[in-house]
């Protein structure tokens, strides 16, 4: 079972956007790319805020990266490295808060593989599960009733959804973490270009897939810059 761990990160105060973008594309993107273990390595830079809810309890997002691995045992062991060491310690250097989450991914429509530049928009959200939805069975559930629904997005070309399978994996680098608890899910929707995504979400289809759906409700919803480092 492939996993993704997957962290939530902001910004270390004082540097600017283009200053954290290049310290985590260029040096830690290097760094984690030399992880044992480590499949793909992709960093998702936000770059459009549709939607941010500061009710729900993680600290503020700059970006998420997602580095597979073929089993959370792999991961731990990957942890175990003096290469995930050196990790650690560049994240005070660049980050102010992050959360890590395990994610399982699910490929709902659209290529097995992503190719660098195989979609030139991305569209992606976190959520959270909606008041009175039970957490029991609720991964069963979903796959039931709100799968399909990103296939009647027009223009929508690849759609994964990534459910958060374990929390237990926090890093004590030096920086704030966010609560885990309130986070379910990470969407990922590709398009060809911004203008089929900004119209793909509009559409009735779009809003019902991103915020309307019955069981999981988003807490954020961004337009993303993906950059595959591996």
């Amino acid at each position: 079972m492939t996993i993704y761990r997957s962290a939530l990160i902001n910004r270390r105060e004082g540097l600017d956007d283009a200053q954290f973008r290049e310290h985590w594309i260029r040096v830690h993107g290097a760094l984690a790319a030399r992880l044992p273990g480590l499949g793909t390595y992709r960093q998702n830079h936000i770059a459009e805020r549709l939607l941010e809810d500061r009710g729900v309890p993680v600290q503020s997002i700059d970006g998420v990266s997602q580095l597979s691995f073929d089993s959370v045992a792999a991961m731990m062991s990957s942890d175990a490295s003096p290469e995930y060491a050196a990790c650690k310690a560049d994240i005070p250097l660049f980050q102010g808060g992050i959360t890590i989450l395990v994610l399982q991914p699910e490929l709902l429509f659209g290529s097995e593989t992503l190719a660098r530049g195989q979609h030139g928009a991305k569209l992606a959200w976190l959520s959270t599960r909606r008041a009175g939805v039970p957490a029991e069975g609720l991964h069963a559930r979903w796959r039931r009733e709100s799968a399909q629904a990103g296939a009647a997005v027009p223009g929508a070309r690849r759609h994964v959804h990534n459910f958060v399978v374990d929390r237990g994996h926090p890093v004590q680098a030096g920086v704030p973490s966010g609560s885990a608890d309130a986070v379910e899910s990470f969407s990922e929707l590709w398009f060809d270009d911004v203008e089929s995504l900004r119209a793909g979400l509009a559409s009735p289809a779009g809003q019902r897939l991103v915020h309307g759906d019955p069981l999981l409700a988003p807490f954020a919803v961004y337009r993303i810059e993906e950059v595959h480092i591996v």
